[in-house]
Parts: structure tokens; sequence; C-alpha cells
């Protein structure tokens, strides 16, 4: 099967993590699926309204998810952060959308095709990654530079993910998507 990740983005880390996305559809080739999924995300300006929708185009036995991602939220969004709300998000519509075409896939393939995505997901940090466990951590008290170490992230995003437990909403770039709008941008 041919699983297709394609970006209309700037801005944020979407790029990047785009491309940590490559070997899964390199796995995904081997995988026996009756039809192809490409995923476009779109990270635009809430201002655009831009809505997720799915297609599925049975010339080409092919499902496309068109995903609309909000600039301004993941714009303050650390790129782990960008990472498992991608996934979470990702994932759910996957499941979702799969469950919608069911005349194509009988439901065991598709429950073997979506445990492949969430094994891949869940030993790549897409789910239940870095975050999840630094927020569960830190909920048990953990000091911050004891969960830095146990997860070897820096000790500003253990202070930055605590900071977001307790509901502090920050109006700045995230510095990780500083970096990455340096690079060259993404489009389709």
């Amino acid at each position: 099967m041919k699983l297709a990740f394609l970006l209309d983005t700037f801005g944020t880390c979407v790029g990047q993590l785009r491309d940590e996305l490559l070997p899964l559809e390199e796995i995904a080739e081997t995988w026996q699926f009756p039809y192809d999924i490409v995923f476009v995300w779109r990270v635009l300006p809430e201002s655009y309204g831009r809505k997720t929708f799915r297609r599925f185009d049975g010339n080409d036995n092919t499902l496309a998810l068109d995903m609309s991602i909000i600039f301004e939220q993941y714009q303050r969004m650390s790129k782990n952060e960008q990472r498992e709300a991608l996934g979470i998000f990702l994932y759910n519509y996957l499941s979702e959308s799969v469950a919608k075409y069911k005349k194509y896939a009988d439901t065991e393939t598709q429950n073997r095709f979506l445990a492949n995505i969430k094994n891949w997901m869940l030993e790549n940090n897409w789910l239940d990654g870095k975050i999840n466990q630094a927020r569960e951590l830190l909920s048990h008290n953990r000091g911050l530079y004891e969960v830095s170490r146990q997860l070897k992230m820096p000790l500003e995003e253990i202070e930055y993910i605590l900071l977001r437990m307790n509901d502090y909403e920050p109006t700045d770039v995230h510095p990780d998507n500083i970096a990455a709008g340096k690079a060259s941008p993404y489009h389709l």
C-alpha cells in the first residue's frame, strides 16, 4: 500500500515532523491494505476557516485525508508538543476515516492496519510520547531536573510543560518554531 504525507505549511515544526514519517511511508509499502492513503496537512491561520475533510477516489483506490491545523496554536507549541498533537489528530482521524469505508476493507483488515500504525507511532513518540510521560511524572511531584534527566529532554522544555500544566498559555512563538522558520517552507 502507499501511505503518503504532503504539506502546505510554514513557521512551525510540522515540516520537520513530516520528515520523521518517511520511515512509516516505507514500512507501509510492505503492508497489505486494499487502498492507498494520502494525508495533506495544511497549517493555516484560523481566520482562513479551512475545514478538515476526507474524500475517497474509487478510480484511484485512494483515500485522501485533508487535515487543517491551526497555525496560531502550533506556533506556541514545542516540536515535541506538535508531534504528539499531530499524532493524536492523525491517528484519531485515520481511525474514523478508515471505518467509513468498510466496503473496501473489512473490520479485521482495518484493525490490523490501525494496529500497525499505532505500534509505529508509540515506538516513535507520536502517541504517548515524551510530553505525555513528562506530564505524568510531574503530576506525581517528580522534580524538574529528575524528569529532564530521565526523559533526556532539556530542562527548559520540562519547565515549559509544567507551566502549561498549570494553565499558562504562552502568547509568543515557541523557539522550536523560530528555528524551523529559518528552513525553507514546505509546499504541496
